[in-house]
């Protein structure tokens, strides 16, 4: 569970993706689909809905699972930079009203 925390990331194709997520043919694929765009794939392929990983079965989960995906947000920013200091990103975070619960999103800059 650290590693969502912080986590590590794999580069790929001159995209960087979140490590637990990687998988070459299913990145490979939206490679294919997206003709080569790397942003595009990283979009794709690094995002995690809050929601999956934590499954909240009462209202109070909810809401501290909204306050948490910042926070989230703000550590996989850190450790980006970390990691790839001479590199820039975008680190998202979409609400419940935008996407299926709070969802962090990482794609190049």
């Amino acid at each position: 569970m650290s590693i969502l925390f912080w986590p590590e990331f794999t580069e790929y194709r001159k995209g960087v993706f979140l490590g637990f997520l990687f998988e070459r043919r299913g990145v490979d694929a939206w490679f294919d689909e997206l003709k080569g765009d790397e942003v595009a794939v990283e979009g794709v392929v690094n995002h995690v809905h809050l929601w999956d990983v934590f499954a909240p079965k009462v209202e109070a989960e909810y809401a501290v699972l909204a306050e948490l995906a910042p926070r989230i947000a703000a550590m996989w920013r850190a450790a980006l930079e970390s990691t790839f200091p001479a590199r820039r990103f975008v680190v998202s975070v979409a609400d419940a009203s935008e996407d299926y619960g709070p969802t962090i999103s990482i794609r190049s800059a």
